[in-house]
């Protein structure tokens, strides 16, 4: 893998920008996409894959369509929401591991995203793409099932013969898991989406582990998913921290309304 230099160019903004940070020569590569989205199962798959495969960014994708806001980070850090590709040579294969905090906001905007990432995956030489996402269910399963929907019969097969199932029903995939694999064939790429169970109701390291389990065998790796309990423990409490800020600063926004009204009342009989 080399450096490959930036160039110096101002972006408008008036549509995605993907910045690429070091060039590679693909081996037959396969681009595996973990976004926030039901049970934030892929999200969770995704964020430990890279981890602990220590994969190296290899591009950042910025764009108009996610929200107009940045995070101040207690390291000090401006951050702002961006979809991050991650490069890591296997055994037999090369794997690129799409994840982000987030999904574009608008329908525009998913499609658009969806096309600067998969045009950027096919110039590298990338040949299957990979969608995960949870399924919701009423119950925890005690070993949840998948489901595999492709656009390619031979590459639902491969994974047919790992166990995953065909869908009982139509099921509406809402968002960049069902568009990026459902556009894939445009760019020259086989595309498929795996749906796990689960509740849906806080984040689900079980599904998460089941995914991983899964792409392994299709990759013909072994993931390990040691951590992913205490991953999800870690950013559950998260989550619930910034919630309990956000419905604190309501209640002091709500209760200073009154306050300020009268001010404004006042000061507006100044002459």
């Amino acid at each position: 893998m080399t450096e490959k230099p930036v160039a110096v160019t101002t972006p408008s903004f008036t549509q995605s920008v993907l910045r690429v940070q070091r060039g590679f020569k693909a081996r037959d590569a396969v681009m595996l996409m973990g976004l926030p989205g039901i049970g934030l199962v892929s999200k969770l798959a995704a964020d430990h894959l890279v981890k602990s495969l220590e994969a190296v960014r290899v591009a950042t994708l910025y764009s108009p369509h996610f929200p107009n806001q940045v995070l101040a980070e207690p390291s000090g850090a401006l951050k702002p929401f961006t979809l991050r590709l991650y490069y890591k040579r296997l055994k037999k294969r090369d794997l690129i591991v799409l994840r982000g905090d987030i999904q574009p906001l608008t329908v525009e905007g998913q499609y658009e995203v969806a096309a600067k990432a998969l045009n950027y995956f096919s110039s590298v030489g990338g040949s299957e793409v990979i969608a995960m996402a949870g399924y919701a269910v009423t119950r925890r399963p005690e070993k949840p099932r998948i489901f595999c929907a492709s656009t390619n019969k031979n590459f639902f097969d491969s994974f047919a013969k790992l166990g995953c199932r065909k869908a009982e029903a139509i099921i509406p995939i809402v968002g960049m898991a069902g568009l990026v694999p459902a556009l894939a064939p445009l760019y020259g790429l086989k595309g498929a989406c795996l749906l796990v169970e689960t509740p849906g109701t806080a984040f689900d390291a079980v599904g998460a582990a089941a995914l991983l389990e899964l792409v392994g065998k299709k990759l013909g790796e072994k993931f390990d998913a040691k951590g992913l309990e205490a991953q999800a423990r870690k950013a559950q409490a998260v989550i619930e921290k910034i919630e309990r800020q956000a419905q604190a600063e309501a209640a002091r926004a709500a209760a200073s309304a009154p306050a300020q009204q009268e001010q404004k009342e006042k000061v507006s009989y100044i002459r």
